[in-house]
């Protein structure tokens, strides 16, 4: 019992490092990538706000945990956090885009098939919904707001300049904060939550932010959020929202998504740039795929 309560509190110390490390470029990728904030200033704000996020609103995700599959136990802890790790670190070697929610969500679902249990099936599919949705309530908020910004555009620049930046460190730091109750707050109860699990995890989170995340953060700030100002805040304040709405009802929501589905909705919202959505349906695809092979996965193990 001894030997399993320390494999399942060294997994999620290793899940949480992984998942910080990866996910903190999406947060404040935008204000270090165009030089708002340094590196090391942007990555710490990202950290304090996984930490914040985790220890204030972390703790409801381990309703949304109970209910995906009840009655769990250590050995099916520790399954679920090894195989997760081991999807996530194949899939970012292969280089194929993932939700680490979709797929921990997934793998309990198929956990709980297996082992006869019963889920929840009104929540399932509430959650279920909530990834449809969420993404094209994004592309469609998005689109119209940036087409108000592009048509009323106003000639005080700087000052405009000096509100954007003021808004993108604001954002940055709120996005981080929602990924840390939702995404780390559902490793955590996953893993079952105490004071030592959450003081581990805090650790992991500034391990990984700091150590694990300067490829990704160099990778989004030069590639995926090559935006203006007013796309990078758009962008941001629509994934925090939605992330902070699916917390409140303890519906476990990747920022990958939403972020993924602000970012084409900026960039569909120029008249004047043609946009391929062969890299956004590539996402979708990977989300579904992830989703779908960790259900399997689930019951096979179970």
């Amino acid at each position: 019992m001894i030997l399993i309560s320390l494999a399942i509190a060294i997994l999620t110390f290793i899940t949480i490092m992984l998942v910080s490390g990866n996910n903190l470029s999406v947060c404040t990728g935008p204000a270090i990538g165009s030089r708002i904030l340094s590196k090391n200033f942007g990555i710490l704000l990202g950290a304090v706000g996984f930490t914040i996020g985790l220890i204030t609103q972390g703790s409801v995700m381990e309703k949304s945990v109970n209910i995906l599959l009840p009655n769990l136990t250590a050995v099916i802890q520790s399954e679920a956090l090894l195989v997760t790790i081991l999807i996530f670190v194949i899939a970012d070697f292969i280089r194929v885009p993932l939700s680490y929610t979709m797929s921990l969500t997934g793998l309990l679902a198929g956990l709980s098939i297996a082992g006869g249990t019963s889920t929840n099936q009104g929540f399932l599919i509430q959650t279920i919904v909530m990834w449809a949705v969420a993404p094209l309530v994004t592309v469609i908020f998005v689109f119209f707001v940036l087409k108000i910004f592009h048509s009323n555009f106003t000639q005080d620049v700087w000052r405009r300049l000096k509100i954007y930046k003021i808004m993108i460190i604001i954002l940055s730091f709120s996005t981080s904060y929602v990924l840390g109750a939702n995404t780390l707050g559902l490793i955590v109860a996953t893993g079952g939550i105490n004071i030592i699990t959450l003081i581990s995890a805090v650790i992991a989170i500034f391990l990984g932010s700091f150590y694990l995340s300067s490829g990704e953060i160099k990778r989004v700030s030069q590639e995926l959020f090559l935006m203006r100002y007013p796309n990078t805040t758009v962008t941001l304040f629509s994934s925090t929202v939605l992330v902070e709405i699916a917390t409140i009802f303890r519906i476990p929501l990747s920022n990958t998504q939403t972020l993924s589905a602000a970012v084409f909705g900026a960039g569909i919202s120029y008249k004047t740039k043609l946009m391929s959505s062969k890299p956004f349906l590539k996402i979708v695809a990977g989300w579904i795929i992830a989703s779908l092979l960790s259900l399997v996965i689930g019951i096979i193990i179970g």
